[in-house]
């Protein structure tokens, strides 16, 4: 693996845990090559360009991450790094609050709103009266298991969905996403009743905000309206350990469920960089995507197909 981060840098990540924590990143290993940034504090994960022996990249997954946005730039400048990539590619983080004048150095040829995200400000979290109602009839009826890098994750996750977790479409071993889980700012609350788990949620803690980065409930689990219950515990642990934010998801993912939490609404970017434009061009006449809306275009007609 090329690495361009000293091990300073990589305790001073690991200080912020979460998607910050270099071996979040080394768990993508598996899916391609994973480069880290020295300056921004960001990572690369380069994939091999079907067809072709160049290679693309997107920064950070889900979800750029970076100390600094500016310093981002500087890092993507440096041509040497990015000799064999074409693109790099980026979904922005709600919770940063970034808007297209700040992305757009950074990301010039693409910055666009890919979706919006519910936000809930944990400090004074207060959900409609309906979800009220949901979370004391579901407190009735399960517990909730918390666990900080919680080795029993993925089997209870097996148990109530086959839904795959995020990363498993990259290729992912179970091994691999394992140690994601194992990671320090990881945490999981499981949803139980007398059988066994029927919903589980993965949070990812990153300095003072939190990310729901999973949630999944069997069909006894909705019966019992697990999600809720997993939803309010989420928020009064999140609080418990003095952190302002919680990012729930896309407001495009069940949103009956999603607008009963919170009222505020955040932009996430998908943003692209064109490093090698001759390539570019090529590899897109090249697959007839030539026009196409999905950023790299040469990549469309695989994204259709789900791939």
């Amino acid at each position: 693996m090329d690495s361009l981060i000293s091990n300073e840098d990589l305790f001073a990540a690991a200080g912020r845990y979460g998607y910050f924590h270099p071996s979040y990143a080394e768990s993508f290993v598996e899916a391609g090559e994973v480069r880290h940034l020295r300056r921004s504090g960001s990572w690369l994960l380069t994939r091999a360009i079907p067809g072709s022996d160049r290679r693309d990249a997107m920064v950070g997954y889900p979800r750029l991450v970076s100390r600094d946005l500016r310093a981002l730039g500087e890092d993507l400048r440096e041509t040497a790094a990015l000799a064999d990539v074409v693109t790099l590619s980026a979904l922005t983080d709600p919770l940063d609050s970034l808007d297209e004048e700040l992305l757009r150095p950074a990301f010039p040829d693409l910055v666009r709103v890919d979706a919006q995200h519910y936000v809930a400000d944990i400090v004074s979290f207060w959900p409609s009266r309906d979800h009220r109602r949901a979370v004391r009839e579901a407190m009735r009826l399960l517990d909730v298991d918390v666990e900080d890098a919680p080795a029993a994750t993925l089997p209870r996750w097996s148990a109530v969905t086959d839904t795959a977790l995020p990363g498993a479409e990259l290729g992912l071993s179970a091994d691999a996403l394992q140690r994601m889980l194992a990671l320090p700012g990881c945490v999981a609350f499981s949803a139980l009743a007398e059988d066994g788990p029927v919903a589980v949620a993965l949070v990812y803690v990153s300095g003072d905000d939190a990310t729901l980065h999973a949630l999944a409930s069997s069909a006894l689990g909705e019966e019992l309206g697990a999600r809720y219950a997993l939803v309010q515990t989420v928020v009064e642990d999140m609080a418990g350990r003095g952190l302002r934010s919680l990012d729930l998801g896309s407001a495009d993912a069940d949103p009956g469920f999603m607008d009963g939490w919170t009222e505020t609404l955040r932009p996430s970017y998908r943003c692209g960089r064109i490093i090698d434009r001759v390539a570019y061009e090529e590899l897109t006449a090249a697959a007839g995507t030539a026009g196409s809306a999905v950023f790299p275009a040469y990549r469309a007609a695989a994204a259709r197909l789900g791939a």
